[in-house]
């Protein structure tokens, strides 16, 4: 576990440890608005999938159109701000099919984990089959206990793919 200022903070030292000049990062839109400036600035190439009001179901076809071989990781975002959307099991483990098939990072945003409405259910998918070692979870204690102004993030993953996610964070915050 890496304790960050903020999670956004958090996003871009997984971004500047983990991705290269080029390397494509599939994003789900609606996105939230510091997501783009923050990977344009590690050199990242956004590969966007849209969902869409009034169901905002996840396009399987467009999803897997959006990985290729540059596919360094994906930007999971759940429960999706802003559009409250949480993913069910099924689509998260057809992510995590993807991510394991094009040898990718699952770079997930889930500060919203817990403010679910209509007895929804937030599954991480670093729980799922093949992904502990490929995922990577960002929290917000502001955003758990509704303070948002505490600014303080957090990054849980493994210890091979913390390490470079650490080096970033040390720079950042030298």
């Amino acid at each position: 576990v890496l304790v960050t200022s903020g999670a956004t903070e958090a996003l871009s030292d997984c971004f500047n440890g983990l991705i290269e000049p080029g390397d494509e990062v599939v994003v789900i839109e609606p996105l939230y608005d510091s997501y783009l400036p923050v990977l344009h600035r590690a050199g990242a190439v956004p590969k966007l999938v849209r969902v869409a009001p009034p169901d905002w179901r996840l396009d399987r076809a467009a999803l897997a159109a959006a990985f290729g071989p540059k596919t360094k990781a994906i930007l999971l975002n759940n429960p999706m701000n802003p559009a409250a959307r949480v993913f069910t099991r099924d689509e998260l483990t057809f992510i995590a099919e993807l991510v394991v098939r094009h040898d990718a990072y699952a770079i997930c945003d889930e500060v919203y984990e817990h403010i679910l409405f209509d007895r929804r259910q937030h599954v991480p998918l670093m729980t799922l089959p093949g992904m502990r070692d490929r995922a990577i979870r960002i929290g917000s204690a502001g955003k758990t206990f509704s303070l948002t102004g505490w600014k303080v993030g957090y990054v849980t993953a493994s210890a091979a793919l913390l390490d470079p996610i650490t080096k970033a964070h040390q720079f950042t915050t030298f």
